[in-house]
């Protein structure tokens, strides 16, 4: 039991195949190379792009999911305001009229 709980601390499972790690590679090279790809799509500085790429190499999983955020926010505005609908407005029979006059320069009358 001593042996199965260290193992599994440790992360070293009994029954692990030598090609998941290959494959987990593969993957987080396929994510790398896709960042850089929408990286150059990206209106952006050079240092930033740089500072982007750095963070994505270096960090591996948090500067994926940084850049995630980013693209949402910044560059795909507009995919983000159609997944989250429209702004919410008050219903029109709750909100206020209100109603400016058509000309708001007082005019004089002579009688």
């Amino acid at each position: 039991m001593k042996d199965t709980l260290i193992q599994f601390i440790t992360i070293q499972p009994l029954n692990q195949h030598p090609i998941i790690p290959w494959v987990l590679v593969f993957i987080w090279l396929a994510l790398v190379l896709n960042c850089f790809a929408s990286l150059r799509q990206q209106p952006m500085t050079m240092q930033a792009r740089l500072g982007w790429l750095l963070a994505i190499i270096c960090i591996p999983i948090l500067g994926m999911i940084a850049y995630l955020f980013y693209c949402l926010v910044y560059a795909d505005y507009a995919f983000l305001k159609f997944v989250l609908g429209p702004p919410k407005r008050p219903h029109m029979s709750t909100a206020p009229l209100l109603r400016l006059p058509a000309n708001s320069k007082k005019t004089e009358q002579h009688p």
